[in-house]
């Protein structure tokens, strides 16, 4: 059994897909690497045939929260990345999360720093990452990386963990742990849940993935998310004036 698997999520007809895949199959320490998906078609299987890749198909009603638990338990690995399918990863990228890991072993999860790309572009300093960097900067060291405070701290304001980044550590983690009941911010509720566990969020500070900007994800739906995770991580007081006042400036 690898040590270390990458379950790549696919969706649909990705043009990245295949970028994403030569990444993960292109590190220096080699990984197990499996494709999962709920909307299985003749794009996914070909290109998965073509890498010789299996695939596991999630045949339940699911959306992302469903499909990010089933990528978990799709995997016996002591160490699973939930890759998704517009991002790509850095060779070195196993290597350094599985030397972080033999260091770490009480951890929930290791992520690293990222980039992002958009378009031919990759953008590695811009107002987000600096405020991403500074917020995590405190998870590099192990004196904080069991505080809920820090922990909480790096996912308050924003989910400025990249889930795409996140190795999770299987035996550290509660089953099923990403919520279904939400349809956009599954992944940050689901990393809030295990800030509440008496595990380490282990930072690695390079940039060890490139992630892919989508810039048409925004909705009134998702904004409602977003805000209402936001109202629950702040005292009334200081959501009423302080985030209030920065959403409408």
């Amino acid at each position: 059994m690898a040590l270390h698997t990458f379950v790549i999520l696919a969706y649909e007809e990705s043009d990245d897909l295949e970028e994403c895949i030569k990444s993960v199959l292109n590190q220096s320490v080699k990984s197990n690497v499996v494709i999962a998906t709920s909307t299985p078609n003749d794009y996914i299987l070909d290109l998965a045939s073509q890498y010789a890749l299996g695939v596991m198909i999630n045949e339940n009603k699911s959306n992302k929260g469903g499909d990010y638990n089933f990528a978990i338990n799709s995997s016996d690995s002591k160490l699973i990345t939930i890759a998704h399918q517009d991002d790509v990863y850095d060779r070195n990228y196993t290597k350094e999360i599985q030397k972080c890991y033999l260091k770490n072993k009480d951890a929930s999860i290791i992520f690293t720093d990222n980039y992002e790309i958009s378009g031919d572009k990759k953008i590695k300093q811009s107002k987000k990452l600096f405020w991403m960097r500074f917020f995590l900067f405190p998870l590099r060291f192990s004196i904080f990386q069991k505080k809920k405070f820090f922990k909480v701290r790096a996912l308050r304001r924003n989910k400025y963990i990249c889930t795409s980044s996140v190795t999770f550590i299987k035996k550290n983690i509660k089953k099923d742990f990403f919520p279904t009941d939400l349809v956009y911010d599954n992944d940050w509720q689901g990393l809030l849940v295990l800030a509440d566990d008496n595990t380490k969020f282990v930072y690695l500070p390079k940039k060890l993935i490139g992630y892919r900007v989508d810039n048409h994800n925004e909705s009134i739906e998702k904004n409602k998310e977003d805000m209402n995770i936001r109202k629950s991580l702040y005292p009334k007081w200081y959501f009423d004036k302080v985030i209030n006042r920065q959403k409408k400036s």
